[in-house]
């Protein structure tokens, strides 16, 4: 019988089960929706179960990760009712509120009306 190494059990089982869990953090750190510094990590658990000889063992492996949460988006919402009661939301965006008005000129910085 071979010696039993982390490389080796269940024919690389935890090896593979790592590296799964680096692939999901390497895809979570690049995420723009996520912190660029958040701590991400990776866990390997092996559990080995002796039986009542110890002669034997079951293993069971298993890897997982804590990821970074996406991050919080903010906006702002006017609620009310329409005409007939019934709720209703509009999400404010900025543009919409003040929309660019094509008859007026831009004041030059520190002039007056007059200029």
């Amino acid at each position: 019988m071979e010696k039993v190494t982390v490389d080796s059990i269940s024919n690389g089982a935890a090896v593979e089960r790592l590296n799964l869990e680096l692939q999901t953090v390497l895809e979570n750190i690049l995420d723009a929706n996520t912190s660029p510094i958040a701590i991400r990590e990776i866990n390997l658990k092996v559990k080995i179960k002796p039986s009542d000889d110890r002669s034997v063992a079951s293993v069971t492996i298993q890897a997982t990760s804590k990821l970074a949460p996406v991050i919080e988006h903010i906006t702002q919402l006017y609620i009310g009712t329409d005409i007939h009661g019934t709720p209703e939301a509009s999400e404010v965006i900025q543009p919409t509120l003040f929309p660019e008005i094509d008859n007026i000129t831009q004041m030059k910085k520190g002039g007056t009306i007059n200029d």
